[in-house]
C-alpha cells in the first residue's frame, strides 16, 4: 500500500476531496459532523463499515492500542484494543477523544507563511500574537525551507540549522527526521528535561535517563510494598502503572505515597507522606539511616552484588587489586575477607565473606568500606532530626522502611516529580542505594522505578551511510545558540512535532527573546500552537489516525501498527510525505523513498520476528524478549556491582559525591530570595492533556475549563485572597493572572498551576516566563518546580471575559464534534 495508491485497501472510506468538501473549508464548524441523537445511539455501530487498528502516539509513553470505527469514512468513535498480551489492554480519556482531535477546527489546514516574512528580511518581532499568515503552496513552501536551510549552511555552517523534534508523535517520522538530521549535519537536541533522578540513579545501577527503569508492569502486582515517589499516577501515568498497582493492592501490598500534595494517588495509599518541595533527597537519607539504624539490610545481596565491601581509601579513591596484588588491575576493587583478614578481589556477581564496616590497615594505607562510608553519610539524618525538616512524621519514615525491609519483594515506583528540583540527581541515587541496601533488585516483585519494560523492533534503517551525523546540544546549548552565544549560532530552524519554544521551555521569554535572532523558523504540527504563532513557515501536519505507521512501545512489550482511517484533510500531510521532499530539494533524495509503504519496509526490513504484513493482520506484535525481571546478572557498571560508592562522583558546590549529600536550591529556606517570594511554584500534569497536547478537545475542556492556581486556605487568607478570585502570581522574572482555586491537598507554602496550558489561555502572562533554566554542574536538566513566587490579588483592571462572557467562551457549551473555535 502507498501513499499514492491510496490510503487503505478498503473502499468504504472517503477521499481527501470529498472529506474537504463535506467539512467546509470556508467555515469554523465542522457541520458535516454534527450527531443527531438517534446517530449517537450505539445501535450506529452495529452495522458497522469498518474497525481498523490504531494507536495512540503522544509521549505518555503508553502508545495504547486502540479500535478505530470508521463509519462513511469518518471516525464515528474509538474503543481500547485487545492487544497480543491481554494484560496490556488499556486506554484513557484523552486517547478516547481522537474524534474530536481529528476534525478539530484547530487543526492547521493548508502551508501558509508570515505575511511580513521574505527571506534576507525575517522581520522577527513580527512573530508571536499579533502575526498574520497568508495561504501558500506546499511546492512554495518547502521551497522556502530548503533555500534558507541551504543559505544558512553555506553563509553559518550546517549545524546553524536545527532540526527541532519534539515529543508530540511517534512513529517513522521521527527515524526520517533524525535521518535527514544527520544527512545534513545539522543540530539536534539532546534532553534537558526529566533526566535529573535516571542520571543520579544511574551512577549507581548502570541504567537510568527518563525516570529509572523496573520490570514488566505485569510484575507490579507480585510487590509487597510500594512507594510511590513524586508521581501521581492515577493522573498523569495511569495507562499501565495504575492498575498494576490496584493489582497489587487488591493482593496485600502495603501503598505508600510520597507527596507534596494530597491527590488522587495519594488517596490509595495506606501511608502518604507528604514531604516539603525540595526535601526528597533529606527524607531518602532518613531512610537509608533507619535502614542500618534497624538493621534491615541484606547482607549477602551487600556480599555477591554491591561495592559495600568495596575498600575506601582516605582520600577518596577505592584500593584495586594492582594496589596490592602482582599482576592486579586498575579497575577491579578489593574487599576484605573477614575470616583472613586479607584483602581480596571484589568480582560481580561473587559471594564472599566480606566485611562490610570498619576501618582496616591494608599495605600501610587506612581503608574503610563503602557501606562504613555511607552509614557516616546517614548519620545526620534520623527520622527524628529530619522530621520537621522534611514535614514527614518520624514514625511513617520509620514504618515505610520496616515495610520495605520485612514484607518482601518491593520497592520504589518514581514519578517525575523530583527530576524538577535542581538537585534530584542526589535523590536518584540516594534511593538506589536505599534499595541495594535492602536487597530490592532482581526478583519477582521489585520495584525499582518509573520504566516498565517496554518493547520494540529490530531495525537498521538509522543514518545515511557516510553522513556527517548532527551537532547534539542539550536544551540550554540549544537556547545559547539561539542566542548567538556560540561560535555556529542556530539561524534556521525546523520544528517537528513540537511546542517547546513558546510554550513549554522554562523562562519562556529568555527563548522568545532568543528566537529573534533566527531567520527562518518552520514548524509542522497539526494544530494551530504557540509554536505555530512563532513560526514563519506554517507546515499543516496530518492527524495520526490518517496515516500509516508502526511504533514500539517505552513500558509495555508490544509493537504497534496503525492504518489509516482516511486520507488527510485538508492540504494536510504527513511528516514522512514532507520530509523525503525537503530531502529532495537539499540534495539528499536517493536516501530517502517517497513511497511511504517502501519506508515502513526499510525500517522492518532487519526483524525476522514479524512482517509489515503480519502487523496489518493483528494489529499489534507481543515482543517476549523483553525481559519480565531485571537487573539479573552482572550490572552495566565498570565493577559489574551496583556501585553504592562512587569514586568518580561528579561535584556540586564544592562537595563531592561519592556518598550523597542532600542539597537544595530555591527551596532551601535560607534562600536569598525566600521573603520576597515565599511560595514554592509547581506545575504538575493534568489528566486532562499530555503535556500541551489535547488541550484543544471540547469535551475535556468541559471538565478543565481554565486554568487555576491551587493555594492553600492558609496561604489565601494571609494574603485577603478569595476562593475563585482572579489572582496575580509574579516573581523577578514575569507575572501570570489565574483564578485561585482553595486546596487544602496542598501543602502551606507552596501553589501549583498546571502546566501544559497555551499563552491564549492565561488573562495574562505564562506560567513558564515564572520558571528559570537555571541546572546543576553535574547534569543540564531544568528545574521547573525549584521556582519561588508570590501571589497577591489580581489587578482591578484585568479581562476575563474570554471565561466570564459566555459569548467568548466557547469551551463551556455542549459539542459533538468539535466545537466552535
Amino acid at each position: 500500500m502507498s501513499e499514492q495508491d491510496g490510503v487503505s485497501r478498503r473502499s468504504v472510506l472517503l477521499g481527501a476531496g470529498a472529506a474537504a468538501g463535506a467539512l467546509g473549508l470556508g467555515g469554523s464548524r465542522l457541520t458535516s459532523l454534527s450527531v443527531d441523537p438517534a446517530a449517537a445511539s450505539v445501535e450506529q455501530f452495529l452495522d458497522r463499515n469498518d474497525v481498523l487498528h490504531g494507536y495512540c502516539s503522544p509521549n505518555c509513553r503508553g502508545k495504547c492500542q486502540m479500535d478505530v470505527y470508521v463509519r462513511d469514512g469518518q471516525i464515528r468513535k474509538v474503543e481500547p484494543k485487545v492487544p497480543d498480551n491481554p494484560d496490556y489492554k488499556r486506554s484513557c480519556t484523552l486517547g478516547l477523544s481522537h474524534m474530536q482531535r481529528a476534525y478539530n477546527p484547530t487543526r492547521l489546514k493548508y502551508p501558509m507563511k508570515r505575511t511580513d516574512w521574505s527571506p534576507g528580511d525575517p522581520n522577527p518581532t513580527g512573530r508571536g500574537p499579533d502575526a498574520e499568515f497568508e495561504r501558500i503552496e506546499w511546492d512554495e513552501a518547502l521551497d522556502y525551507v530548503a533555500d534558507e536551510m541551504l543559505r544558512v549552511r553555506e553563509e553559518y555552517s550546517p549545524e546553524s540549522v536545527y532540526f527541532e523534534l519534539g515529543s508530540g508523535t511517534d512513529g517513522i517520522g521521527a527515524t526520517v527526521y533524525s535521518r535527514l538530521a544527520g544527512a545534513f549535519g545539522g543540530t539536534m537536541k539532546a534532553w534537558s528535561i526529566d533526566i535529573n533522578v535516571g542520571l543520579g540513579f544511574r551512577r549507581v545501577t548502570g541504567a537510568g535517563y527518563f525516570n529509572t527503569p523496573t520490570n514488566q508492569a505485569t510484575d507490579i502486582e507480585n510487590a509487597n510494598t510500594i512507594v510511590i515517589w513524586g508521581g501521581n499516577i492515577f493522573e498523569s501515568r495511569f495507562q499501565m502503572d495504575a492498575s498494576k498497582v490496584l493489582d497489587a493492592k487488591q493482593n496485600g501490598a502495603k501503598i505508600v505515597v510520597v507527596d507534596p500534595a494530597y491527590n488522587t494517588t495519594t488517596a490509595k495509599g495506606d501511608l502518604w507522606l507528604p514531604v516539603k518541595p525540595g526535601k526528597d533527597g533529606h527524607l531518602a537519607m532518613a531512610m537509608i539511616y533507619t535502614a542500618f539504624e534497624e538493621d534491615y539490610l541484606d547482607e549477602q545481596f551487600l556480599r555477591e552484588r554491591t561495592l559495600g565491601p568495596a575498600l575506601v581509601r582516605e582520600d577518596g579513591t577505592l584500593l584495586k587489586t594492582a594496589d596490592v596484588f602482582d599482576g592486579g588491575d586498575e579497575e577491579t576493587p578489593v574487599a576484605l575477607d573477614r575470616e583472613s583478614g586479607e584483602p581480596v578481589a571484589l568480582e560481580p556477581e561473587t559471594y564472599g565473606e566480606y566485611a562490610l564496616f570498619g576501618e582496616y590497615e591494608v599495605d600501610g594505607e587506612t581503608v574503610t568500606t563503602g557501606l562504613t562510608e555511607i552509614r557516616e553519610a546517614a548519620a545526620d539524618y534520623a527520622p527524628e532530626e529530619m522530621a520537621e525538616y522534611v514535614g514527614v512524621d518520624a514514625e511513617n519514615i520509620r514504618q515505610t522502611v520496616r515495610w520495605l525491609g520485612t514484607r518482601g519483594p518491593g520497592g520504589i515506583l518514581t514519578g517525575l516529580g523530583v527530576d524538577r528540583y535542581v538537585y534530584g540527581h542526589i535523590f536518584g541515587q540516594a534511593y538506589a542505594i536505599l534499595l541495594a541496601l535492602l536487597g530490592q533488585y532482581g526478583m519477582s516483585g521489585c520495584v525499582t522505578g518509573g520504566i516498565t519494560q517496554g518493547g520494540g523492533f529490530a531495525s537498521d534503517y538509522g543514518a545515511v551511510e557516510g553522513a556527517p551525523g548532527p551537532r547534539s546540544l542539550q536544551q540550554k546549548g540549544i537556547l545559547s545558540a539561539m542566542a548567538g552565544d556560540d561560535e555556529k549560532p542556530i539561524k534556521a530552524m525546523y520544528a517537528m512535532a513540537s511546542n517547546f519554544t513558546a510554550n513549554q521551555m522554562p523562562d519562556r521569554q529568555a527563548w522568545l527573546d532568543a528566537l529573534e535572532n533566527v531567520d527562518m523558523v518552520a514548524v509542522a504540527d497539526m494544530q494551530h500552537t504557540p509554536n505555530v504563532q512563532h513560526a514563519d513557515i506554517v507546515l499543516p501536519a496530518s492527524h495520526w489516525f490518517e496515516r500509516e505507521d508502526v511504533a514500539g512501545t517505552w513500558t509495555q512489550p508490544h509493537v504497534r501498527y496503525r492504518e489509516p482511517a482516511h486520507e488527510p484533510l485538508w492540504e494536510s500531510k504527513s511528516d514522512h510525505w514532507m520530509l523525503v521532499r525537503l530531502a529532495e530539494r537539499l540534495g539528499y533524495g536517493e536516501h530517502f523513498d517517497r513511497d511511504r509503504e517502501t519506508t515502513l519496509q526499510k525500517v522492518l526490513d532487519a526483524e525476522d520476528r514479524f512482517t509489515l504484513e503480519d502487523l496489518r493482520e493483528k494489529g499489534t506484535f507481543f515482543d517476549d524478549s523483553a525481559p519480565e525481571i531485571i537487573w539479573q546478572g552482572e550490572f552495566n557498571t565498570p565493577s559489574g556491582r551496583l556501585e553504592l560508592y562512587d569514586e568518580d562522583a561528579p561535584t556540586e558546590n564544592g562537595t563531592s559525591l561519592e556518598v550523597p549529600v542532600p542539597m537544595e536550591s530555591r527551596t532551601s529556606p535560607d534562600y536569598e530570595l525566600a521573603d520576597e517570594y515565599p511560595l514554592t511554584f509547581l506545575q504538575k500534569h493534568s489528566r486532562w492533556r499530555i503535556h500541551s497536547q489535547f488541550g484543544r478537545m471540547p469535551y475535556l475542556r468541559q471538565i478543565e475549563t481554565e486554568p487555576v492556581v491551587d493555594i492553600h486556605p492558609s496561604d489565601a487568607e494571609e494574603r485577603d485572597i478569595e476562593d475563585g478570585e482572579y489572582v496575580r502570581i509574579y516573581n523577578d522574572r514575569g507575572e501570570l493572572v489565574v483564578k485561585a482555586r482553595y486546596n487544602e491537598g496542598y501543602r502551606p507554602g507552596m501553589v501549583n498551576v498546571n502546566q501544559g496550558w497555551w499563552g491564549e489561555d492565561y488573562i495574562r502572562g505564562h506560567h513558564n516566563d515564572l520558571t528559570h533554566t537555571d541546572v546543576s554542574d553535574a547534569i543540564e536538566n531544568f528545574a521547573f518546580y525549584d521556582t519561588r513566587v508570590e501571589v497577591e490579588p489580581a489587578p482591578d483592571d484585568i479581562d476575563t471575559s474570554q471565561y466570564t462572557d459566555p459569548d467568548r467562551a466557547p469551551w463551556l457549551g455542549g459539542s459533538n464534534d468539535g466545537g466552535d473555535n
